[in-house]
């Protein structure tokens, strides 16, 4: 993607303006949680990858992205303008000679993983927040880039995830106990999604993927649109709020859709530069 000033956005007739990048959550925002892309959504991602760079960043793992995301983009999609920003923004693939290459990789010290290791399963016993709570795969996926809480497992229903804490304070109280154990270490602390809480590298999140998206496409964060199902208070996506980036909130990747059909309506109407 070059850095040509690119046709002068105008308004559509539903106020949504075209922008120079897009970025997208993954989890209930494209695809509900461990489940593949909707038909709408690849749609949508196709079409926009013809017109512009699409990001899409979340605290699942490339490995779920290879699974869900990518083998359903059609073999004509322009992968040279998607990137991949797994591990809450810890890393970062882009497509090069035909194969996804990692532009940067933020681990955890050997020091702070083992910490935050014991420290989670120290925390769900002394806290009782899994007490009694079913329980649907493993409840904590540790990697080298993050360590990730999953309430009652990874495998869990999307109705039971979004019954279990919908105002965070099973979580809020097992953030507490992690944020006072691990004070030593330089350590993000982050309840997500409907279930999670995500241990990174402090500094590394959402934030820093939407600074390295605009910085590699030469865009200011204000040219481009974020688009995620938890950008209210407290939410994972608020945190890309303060770089100045637009946002659109949604509650399920039906409402994705929709907004994917306003930009590339909007992009349609964009008058040439003069």
């Amino acid at each position: 993607m070059n850095a040509e000033e690119p046709a002068r956005p105008r308004p559509a007739s539903n106020g949504v303006k075209c922008p120079r990048a897009i970025i997208f959550d993954l989890d209930n925002t494209l695809a509900m949680a461990f489940t593949p892309l909707p038909e709408r959504s690849v749609r949508g991602l196709a079409a926009l990858l013809k017109i512009m760079p699409v990001a899409i960043m979340s605290g699942a793992s490339i490995e779920r992205m290879e699974k869900y995301v990518l083998p359903r983009l059609p073999k004509d999609a322009k992968l040279g303008d998607l990137y991949l920003l797994p591990d809450t923004c810890a890393r970062c693939y882009v497509w090069q000679d035909g194969k996804w290459v990692r532009a940067y990789n933020h681990t955890l010290t050997k020091e702070a993983y083992e910490a935050a290791v014991s420290a989670l399963e120290e925390g769900m016993e002394k806290t009782g927040i899994v007490k009694d709570a079913p329980q649907w795969g493993e409840r904590m996926l540790a990697r080298e880039n993050q360590v990730t809480f999953a309430g009652l497992g990874i495998n869990a229903p999307a109705d039971k995830k979004a019954a279990w804490d919908p105002d965070r304070s099973k979580r809020a109280k097992l953030k507490a106990f992690l944020d006072e154990k691990l004070a030593i270490f330089a350590l993000d602390i982050r309840i997500s999604s409907r279930t999670a809480i995500d241990i990174t590298k402090l500094g590394v999140d959402k934030a820093s993927g939407v600074r390295w998206v605009a910085e590699h496409l030469g865009f200011k964060p204000q040219e481009m649109l974020f688009i995620g199902d938890a950008l209210g208070p407290g939410g994972n996506d608020a945190i890309v709020i303060p770089t100045g980036i637009e946002t659109r909130e949604v509650k399920n990747p039906e409402e994705t859709a929709e907004i994917i059909d306003e930009v590339l309506s909007a992009c349609r109407t964009t008058e040439p530069s003069e």
